[in-house]
């Protein structure tokens, strides 16, 4: 399983275990796709800028850029059943997000690796079946990203079931819809949130003997992808495995070791975080609030005093009382909106 943690690409055997870091680019690195025969691995990098198809080994190594399209919505979505590389991207389309899909070759090719148009229309996803059938989604997205919207920019299947081009909708389901796959055992999978939390569900090619196969409460199951076998998936920041076989669903259990920089703390420009400044009411001092957090200064020299929680506790609207010996602000401790009082020294406790 190759799976994307600190803005790289990592894997893990599927019956889980220590993690192996893949890349450590200069750009983010996203949407992870397998060969078929597991030796390569096509992803979106954004070293250079706009995201990208770029292509690794699936063991590590140098990776090689294979579009120069400059568009924000280019990803990968798989490999074709001839070994291309398949990706949307609204690059040749008038609008951002008017999508449709291409192939591009993972090598060397007569077409002098252009990517080439995929002649199913507007799509943002695709799955091939047996005999050239074909299911492809309109206007899919993340499910999470616009939780239990019933709108008109919900995504549809569709399906083409004879390989004769001609397509109409999988289902009418009344929520968002993404990921489809066509498993090798002849069910169609998807998640779909129309039952409230996005979970994993499968149909047969005429949408008849709709299923669900994951009971996830609290997070949305999200970004499945397959081998025509099985499928994996997260939910809740961890990888999930579900193999039709059993018709379960279990996290993968992964070893992640890694320094974790992005964790660090950070030091960042004051002025950049500004929420908010006041003056004393003797032109002596200065309040700040910077990134939710409460400071008084004097305007030539002494400490900087910071008031309040330092972590976990987001402050506004920093205020100077008439006395000039205290301050007034607004935190959510406990998560409600509250006044606080401080002292201008620092030397007793805040009171609300």
């Amino acid at each position: 399983v190759v799976f994307v943690c600190e803005d790289d690409l990592w894997s893990v055997s599927a019956d889980g275990g220590i993690a192996r870091r893949l890349t450590a680019n200069v750009g983010i690195s996203t949407h992870p796709q397998l060969s078929p025969d597991g030796r390569h691995i096509a992803f979106a990098g954004r070293d250079e800028g706009h995201p990208e198809i770029y292509l690794m080994p699936a063991d590590g190594g140098p990776a090689q850029r294979l579009t120069f399209l400059g568009d924000s919505s280019t990803q990968p979505l798989g490999w074709t059943a001839n070994g291309r590389i398949l990706f949307r991207s609204s690059f040749a389309t008038p609008f951002w997000r008017m999508e449709q899909l291409y192939t591009v070759s993972p090598g060397p090719s007569d077409d002098g690796n252009q990517p080439q148009l995929v002649n199913v229309g507007p799509a943002t996803t695709l799955s091939e079946g047996p005999g050239g059938s074909l299911v492809i989604g309109r206007n899919n997205r993340n499910p999470a990203r616009w939780k239990r919207y019933r709108g008109g920019r919900t995504g549809q299947l569709w399906i083409d079931a004879n390989g004769n081009g001609r397509f109409h909708p999988l289902h009418d389901l009344p929520g968002n819809i993404d990921t489809p796959h066509w498993l090798k055992n002849g069910r169609i999978t998807f998640i779909s949130d129309h039952e409230g939390i996005g979970n994993l569900y499968s149909c047969l090619p005429d949408g008849s003997d709709l299923l669900r196969h994951t009971n996830h409460n609290d997070f949305y199951a999200r970004d499945a992808n397959s081998d025509g076998e099985r499928i994996v998936y997260t939910a809740g920041g961890d990888l999930y495995l579900y193999d039709p076989a059993t018709d379960s669903s279990h996290p993968i259990p992964v070893e992640f070791h890694s320094p974790q920089t992005q964790r660090s703390r950070k030091f960042v420009s004051t002025s950049r975080y500004l929420n908010g400044y006041d003056l004393h009411p003797d032109g002596l001092a200065v309040a700040i609030t910077s990134r939710g957090k409460p400071f008084a200064m004097s305007n030539w020299e002494g400490p900087t005093l910071q008031y309040g929680t330092p972590d976990g506790v987001r402050y506004r609207l920093l205020t100077w009382h008439n006395d000039g010996e205290r301050l007034l602000a607004v935190g959510d401790e406990g998560g409600e909106q509250r006044f606080v009082i401080f002292a201008a020294n620092g030397r007793s406790e805040p009171t609300t």
